[in-house]
């Protein structure tokens, strides 16, 4: 079990205990978004890397319903 830290515009958020799969997903996700994990990030910086996140999850959501129509 492990935390997420982050800290945008100087201040600090940690998660609770998640899996260590989690984590790794999550920090995967922000860095591949330029988000700093060590360093101060801008607000604008973390909603951009929020909406790329939630385009992911909508177009799997799309081809589960595609597919799901297909069965």
């Amino acid at each position: 079990m492990k935390k997420v830290a982050l800290t945008v515009n100087g201040m600090r958020f940690k998660t609770k205990e998640l899996d260590d799969s989690l984590v790794e997903f999550i920090e995967e996700n922000l860095r591949s978004s330029a988000i700093e994990l060590h360093e101060d990030n801008s607000a604008e910086k973390l909603f951009i890397a929020y909406l790329k996140l939630a385009s992911k999850y909508y177009n799997n959501e799309k081809e589960i319903e595609e597919i799901l129509l297909d069965i």
